[in-house]
């Protein structure tokens, strides 16, 4: 097998174990899935495997979530707009291919978290009939999105703070797994 094969592999292995770790108690937002994106994104050299990788991860996690909590948990009216924001997540980890690991979690992690909060948070404002559809309404549909799930911390920065967190563990992960592909190849 190849250094690249099992490469990737490993790779695969990884944002299938964070994938599951969706299924785990935790912190609202505090997921692996903008991490499994970014990293996809930046490390998988194949284009398509970098989107399909990923992508086939978070659905499967997301069928699983909806046969443990509900179709409705895992299949919201924003669930298109949640993966739109998936998918510009891997794009923009494909454009942190290059650049060092760290600047990809924080540049990227940041970068990542601010589209899905936007994103989604217009995406609940357009669809729905929480917030009057003006400019103020869309801002107030930010505010609130701020401020969602006080009780277990702000939605925003827990996503920020999980995609620093799981990005950090799989571009250690992934370092520690190249080394010993190097060493066991010479």
């Amino acid at each position: 097998m190849k250094t690249n094969e099992r490469l990737t592999n490993s790779i695969m292995v990884l944002i299938a174990l964070l994938a599951v770790s969706r299924l785990l108690p935790h912190w609202p937002n505090f997921t692996p899935v903008a991490a499994m994106a970014l990293f996809g994104g930046a490390a998988i050299a194949n284009r398509w495997r970098a989107f399909l990788i990923p992508l086939a991860a978070m659905l499967l996690s997301d069928i699983a979530l909806g046969a443990i909590f509900g179709w409705d948990y895992a299949f919201h009216s924003a669930q298109p707009f949640v993966y739109m924001s998936f998918i510009l997540t891997v794009a923009l980890g494909r454009l942190f291919r290059n650049a060092k690991p760290w600047q990809t979690v924080l540049g990227g992690g940041t970068v990542a978290s601010v589209l899905f909060f936007l994103i989604t948070n217009a995406a609940v404002w357009a669809m729905g009939d929480f917030y009057p559809h003006t400019m103020s309404g869309l801002l107030l549909s930010y505010e609130a999105g701020l401020a969602f799930y006080r009780d277990g911390g702000n939605f925003f920065l827990n996503s920020l703070f999980a995609t620093y967190f799981f990005g950090g563990l799989l571009f250690v992960a992934t370092s520690l797994v190249e080394r010993r592909t190097h060493a066991a190849a010479n």
